[in-house]
């Protein structure tokens, strides 16, 4: 049942503008069909939320490979970075870079700065670039990379950035999706519903996202912006209200031998303090500038008396949730012959609930990367399980796809390990630190995929930032309001997002009738009464103009109304019940116990009845 539960979930989120989907773990050329097997040049890197792994083939592109061993040699023979920027952003994501984009269509924080002297904004990174948007690596080792779904919130903030034709050529459209459900197991069984919605999703790999937006910044703001690859930024003095600026720490980060972390005790420079006007700290779940924070409050409430304590502002922290619901993931590439259309999510699921498998396209030539999606405990979920026993699997409960699925994927499937669904947690409940420091992204809220809300929420967050950046007058002199506004604007955002979607990950019988209940009363009464009551949370998420705190309070409000409704409802039905029931009873001089006992037994009767007799009906047909 919690199964049906967090499957059912997939499927709705399925047709919605937004996707987010982690995918890991290499699998061989051979598995896919759209392109030949060639030589492969690889290389393999990742920092503490995602894995980036890259591939270039070498029998008919040169440029590929070149461009590999370029951003490894750009990494490793870097020049050191000034001692002084006007802004610095920690993270080279996607929310990372667009800052830098952001932050480069502005004027300078410091007004005496130009543009042309030298880069006045700085973007760090612990680890090498991915490949370049145009590297066959997203077309022949579809499994490696995460996928990433842009709804009305990221193509909003990409379009504001002048960002979007470029990242959009990049992509593919999803226009609805393609369900079977449990059982039912024929290609043809698979039933089709097109989105309606007002923004087309579309969808990329991560590491797509990044290249494109590391070649507009090569391309458009060379001179602005300087990449910097490879380093580690530890804050010193994140900056006050008086003035003074952020002092940072800025370490070579070597990658270490297994290549999954980097360390700076290798690194052949010496650690360098920087200065900066402004520091946006984007780095994901790494939290480096957010775990700094937190530390720095700590220190700052300890040195405190305990009588002022009790009247300090809330402590500064990362609330991190267990994730006591928690569902495992294989990706699969696959691909689709020509008559299966290319723009859809496929979607199936198992019988006894035991998986689910999500497919979305990694191309437009019908190259996708699906999710199976398992329990934890389950066999199939181990690494070096039997590839016979995940063939007899798929035959059984999938077979419109096992028999895309050649025997070498079935193989690397069974071997690797599976992977983890990040947990939820957020931060708060301020997303600044002096007057020259905020945090914004999945360092300020993570959540799991279902929803494809975290990469398009981070981009959002970018947007807000640029608009109170650019309201706030002397920014210069004003720097400690923006930063301070900012907070204001989507720390309780941040954390409604969380609760929000934690709140539908509930495990148990309970979760499951938590889960869709909500989603029942809510297309009911929405139909019954649209201008009063609100649609399910997944409609409202894709809203556009509305916050996740307005959202929380506006299904309060409608449980509150509907809770109303039903108990008025319930009374006024009880009530004329018992009027029925003493008006027979009085018409037939009987007991109103006797008569109300009767017609329920009657309707119980009736009820069996309806049953067998449908199933009679079922044997003869």
């Amino acid at each position: 049942m919690v199964m049906q539960k967090w499957t059912s979930l997939l499927l709705l989120v399925a047709s919605a503008p937004q996707y987010g989907f982690c995918f890991t773990s290499p699998l061989p050329l051979t598995s896919l069909t759209k392109y030949p097997p060639s030589t492969r040049v690889d290389f393999t890197i990742k920092d503490a939320n995602t894995s980036y792994r890259g591939l270039a083939t070498s029998s008919s592109t040169a440029s590929t490979s070149s461009s590999i061993q370029d951003a490894v040699s750009d990494t490793n023979s870097a020049s050191s970075p000034a001692s002084h920027y006007d802004s610095v952003v920690v993270g080279g994501g996607p929310a990372g870079l667009l800052a830098g984009i952001m932050l480069a269509q502005m004027q300078p924080i410091d007004a005496s700065i130009s543009d042309g002297q030298r880069p006045r904004i700085v973007v760090f990174d612990r680890l090498p670039p991915p490949p370049s948007p145009d590297n066959l690596v997203y077309s022949t080792d579809i499994s490696k990379y995460y996928l990433l779904g842009l709804g009305h919130r990221g193509q909003r903030a990409l379009r504001r950035f002048k960002v979007w034709d470029d990242v959009s050529k990049a992509s593919v459209a999803v226009m609805g999706r393609r369900d079977w459900s449990p059982g039912k197991t024929r290609e043809e069984d698979g039933v089709v519903r097109m989105s309606d919605k007002a923004v087309v999703s579309r969808v990329l790999a991560r590491d797509k996202l990044v290249g494109v937006l590391k070649e507009v910044i090569d391309t458009r703001y060379k001179g602005v912006i300087d990449l910097k690859y490879g380093y580690q930024v530890d804050p010193v003095s994140f900056g006050d209200d008086c003035g003074s600026q952020v002092q940072l720490q800025v370490s070579q980060c070597i990658p270490l031998n297994d290549n999954t972390e980097c360390s700076i005790e290798n690194g052949n420079m010496v650690p360098a303090t920087i200065t900066a006007n402004f520091l946006i700290g984007a780095d994901g779940a790494a939290r480096t500038i957010a775990n700094a924070m937190e530390t720095n409050d700590v220190e700052r409430r300890q040195g405190m008396n305990p009588l002022r304590r009790l009247f300090d502002k809330p402590q500064f922290r990362v609330t991190r949730y267990e994730d006591d619901n928690q569902r495992v993931y294989k990706s699969i590439p696959i691909s689709f012959p020509s008559h299966w259309p290319y723009d859809l999510n496929y979607s199936a699921r198992s019988t006894n609930n035991r998986a689910a498998f999500e497919a979305l396209p990694s191309d437009a030539y019908g190259n996708y990367c699906a999710l199976l999606l398992l329990r934890p405990e389950d066999e199939l979920a181990k690494a070096d399980c039997d590839p016979a026993v995940l063939r007899e699997f798929f035959n059984v409960e999938y077979p419109q796809f096992s028999k895309l699925l050649g025997d070498d994927v079935m193989t690397d499937v069974a071997k690797k390990p599976s992977s983890n669904l990040p947990g939820f947690r957020f931060a708060g409940p301020k997303l600044h630190e002096g007057g020259r420091t905020v945090i914004l992204g999945d360092c300020i809220h993570t959540v799991k995929p279902y929803y494809g809300l975290g990469a398009n929420t981070a981009l959002e967050d970018v947007m807000i930032l640029s608009d109170i950046l650019n309201s706030t007058p002397d920014l210069s002199r004003s720097l400690n309001a923006a930063v301070e506004q900012f907070t204001k604007e989507r720390s309780a955002d941040s954390q409604a997002l969380v609760t929000l979607s934690r709140g539908m990950d509930r495990p148990g019988k309970l979760g499951t009738v938590r889960f869709v209940l909500p989603l029942v009363l809510d297309s009911i009464f929405n139909k019954m009464a649209p201008k009063v009551f609100g649609p399910s949370m997944f409609g409202m998420f894709q809203k556009e103009g509305i916050g996740f705190r307005q959202i929380q309070r506006k299904k309060r409000l409608d449980r509150a109304m509907q809770s109303a409704v039903i108990l008025s409802g319930l009374t006024l039905v009880g009530f004329g019940t018992k009027t029925l029931v003493k008006t027979v009873a009085k018409s037939l001089g009987l007991k109103s116990e006797v008569v109300g006992g009767s017609m329920f037994g009657l309707l119980a009767l009736t009820s069996v009845a309806r049953k067998l007799f449908a199933k009679k009906t079922e044997t003869n047909a």
